[in-house]
This record gives C-alpha cells, structure tokens and sequence, in this order.
C-alpha cells in the first residue's frame, strides 16, 4: 500500500487539497502537543543531570547532553508518539468508520482509487510535517533544558548556549531527519492498514484503533534502536 502510494505521488494523481488538509490534521493540530511534551522532557533531563554534573565539575557537559539527547533521541521519537497518538489513532478511527459503512466500496464504485485519496495524501502530509515538527520538537526541549539548568543550577545561560551550539553536529540533525522519513512512513503504513483492514461494526473501531496504537508505541521503539544500531554503532 505504502508502494502504491508513492507511485501515485511519483504521478502526480494525489489530490493537492486533500494534501493540504491533511498537512493541517496531521502537522499543525498536534504542534501544541509536540511542544508541551519535547519542552518538559528537556526540562527532565536537565533537572536530572545539571546539579549531578555540576557537583563533578562539568558545568560545559550540560549543554552537549541537552542538544545530543534532543536532537537524537527524544525529538524524533517522542514527536512520533505525540503525532501517532493524535493525528495516527483518527486516521485509523476515521478509515475504519469508512471502511464499515462501505464508503470505501462505494468510491471504488465511482472508479476512484481510495489508495490515491485516503494513503497517499496522508503520506505526503505525514512526510511533509514529522520533520518540521521534529525540528521544533528538538528546539522547544533545548529550550525547557536550558531553563531549568539556569533556574535550577543557576548556570549562566551563555554556557549552555556554547555548549549546546558546540555539540550540535550536522551528522546527528541529517540523522534525526532521516529518523522522520522511516518513522512517518511507518506510522502512515500501520494507521492506514488498521484503518482499511476493519470489519464488522463500531466494537471491531475500537480495537483496531487501539491495535494499530500498540503496534505504533513498539515498533517506533523499535525501529529508533536499529537506526540507531546502523548510525551510531561504530
């Protein structure tokens, strides 16, 4: 289905509008959640670490910590879940509502291709918004680390500027893209399925809403672990 989609794409048969509104459910609705769960997860972190590597002398590490686990860890992967609990679980509630009262069959009846109107513009809105929310996923931690650390350890924030500026590298951001490309295309790949594959009634809704989130919590855990094996494992 995902291969499909990507043909249409390639042809230019996706429905720009559909793209658009998706763009609009799947991006920009969840922002305010990206940004409450990356800005309190940098603020964990720092609350945890920054008085411990203060005592060891270790102030300049703060920062590193803080833009390493962002950028690589926690932006990618929390965003994803934050996205797959949003926007994924109504994509599959939504496709499965559709599929049992035959709204699917019926736009088949209508030679239209529900693959073209129903996948592949959430595809291409999921591929178009992860990495964007990523980004301010990523930013938005930094930020809640940096003012903990500051409030907390009362560590001027100019270090922990240079030490976050210091420790980004352009490999671990290109790594963390690519993170988004793989888990927006899984997350897209299970919704969708959960969604189309459902039969019966409003019962059979419910569990495959809850199915396709359970399928999405593990394997994003999953899937974060073997990229991270190939990128980082020397």
């Amino acid at each position: 289905m995902i291969l499909k989609s990507y043909l249409s794409i390639f042809s230019f048969k996706v429905p720009k509008r559909q793209i658009i509104e998706q763009i609009v459910a799947i991006g920009f609705n969840t922002l305010p959640m990206v940004i409450l769960i990356s800005f309190f997860s940098g603020m964990v972190i720092s609350l945890e670490t920054s008085s411990w590597l203060e005592t060891y002398g270790a102030r300049e590490s703060i920062g590193y910590l803080l833009a390493a686990t962002s950028v690589i860890e926690i932006a990618p992967v929390f965003v994803s879940f934050a996205i797959g609990a949003q926007a994924g679980t109504a994509i599959t509630a939504e496709l499965a509502h559709m599929q049992i009262t035959e709204q699917i069959s019926a736009m088949r009846s209508f030679k239209v291709n529900p693959v073209n109107y129903l996948v592949a513009t959430r595809l291409c809105a999921m591929i178009y918004s992860l990495p964007i929310a990523i980004v301010v996923g990523a930013l938005c931690s930094i930020i809640g680390g940096i003012l903990i650390a500051h409030f907390n350890s009362h560590i001027e924030y100019n270090v922990l500027i240079d030490s976050v500026w210091r420790a980004l590298k352009l490999k671990d951001i290109w790594n963390s893209l690519i993170k988004s490309f793989v888990l927006g295309n899984y997350l897209i790949a299970i919704h969708t399925s959960f969604g189309l594959g459902t039969r019966g009634g409003a019962k059979e809704v419910g569990i495959m809403t809850s199915l396709s989130t359970i399928w999405v919590a593990v394997g994003l855990i999953c899937i974060d672990a073997v990229l991270d094996y190939f990128m980082y494992a020397n």
